[in-house]
């Protein structure tokens, strides 16, 4: 992408990054870079409390709603730096109990054990397991259903922490009671990749050993790319807060590039 060819980014109405984790780095420099062009043509940024109301991904609505307060450039970089820190840890601690659970699946083991191994990375659980054992059992008898399948089969990282867990121990038990290729057939619901290539190694018969392995890797893989697009955020909205020109947020984009 060169700043002759800005015509090709998305609108922000269109573009809007929704997952970061997900998103390629072009797809996050694209945004930002359109927020540049509509910055220049209204003159104002009256537009952005408004913008910030239907941006999802929360570092994003985060720098958005930094982008139109009056706290100094110094400030929005420290507080971007505390919501960076709270939103990695999120997602680290959300891929640990993916594995978890994959692991699991992979073992055969059983699924009360696999929550208590879930449960266990939390200070206080913030699930009751009687509770999330029932509702899963439910939406085992009720699979049948679009909107049960649509509702607890979905695997999404962005997920509040007490729905991933309950999700997730449909998965485990579904796999206790099923031959594991049938959760194929369950799988289009899958949102996250680092989960749906995890499966994928499981049901493909590798060694636990080996599947742990690439989990490892891949969750390493995973943190660090956030952390450059999110840097890469932080740095592109100075540019905007500074009021540099096209051409200068540009090349912003194109030091986070190979």
């Amino acid at each position: 992408m060169l700043p002759e060819q800005s015509r090709n980014i998305p609108s922000i109405q269109d573009g809007r990054v929704a997952d970061l984790v997900h998103a390629p780095l072009e797809a996050v420099a694209a945004y930002w870079l359109s927020l540049k062009k509509a910055l220049d043509e209204r003159k104002n940024g009256r537009f952005l409390a408004e913008e910030a109301k239907h941006v999802s991904e929360p570092f994003i609505r985060h720098l958005l709603q930094l982008l139109s307060s009056n706290l100094t450039p110094e400030d929005c970089v420290r507080l971007a730096g505390v919501k960076k820190k709270n939103l990695v840890r999120d997602l680290h601690r959300k891929l640990d109990l993916l594995a978890i659970c994959l692991l699991g699946i992979g073992g055969n083991e059983n699924p009360q054990k696999v929550l208590i191994r879930i449960i266990s990375k939390f200070p206080i659980s913030p699930v009751f397991e009687r509770e999330v054992f029932d509702i899963a059992q439910q939406a085992l008898q009720s699979m049948e259903s679009p909107k049960t399948r649509e509702k607890f089969l979905v695997i999404d990282q962005s997920m509040k922490i007490e729905a991933l867990i309950i999700n997730m121990m449909v998965y485990s038990m579904y796999a206790r009671r099923n031959d594991l290729k049938k959760l194929g057939m369950i799988s289009e619901y899958v949102r996250s990749y680092y989960f749906a290539e995890g499966m994928a190694l499981i049901q493909d018969g590798f060694e636990l050993d080996f599947v742990k392995h690439r989990l490892i890797l891949l969750r390493k893989e995973i943190l660090a790319d956030m952390e450059n697009k999110m840097e890469m955020s932080v740095e592109m909205f100075l540019g905007l807060r500074k009021r540099m020109t096209y051409d200068d947020v540009f090349k912003i984009y194109q030091s986070f590039t190979l």
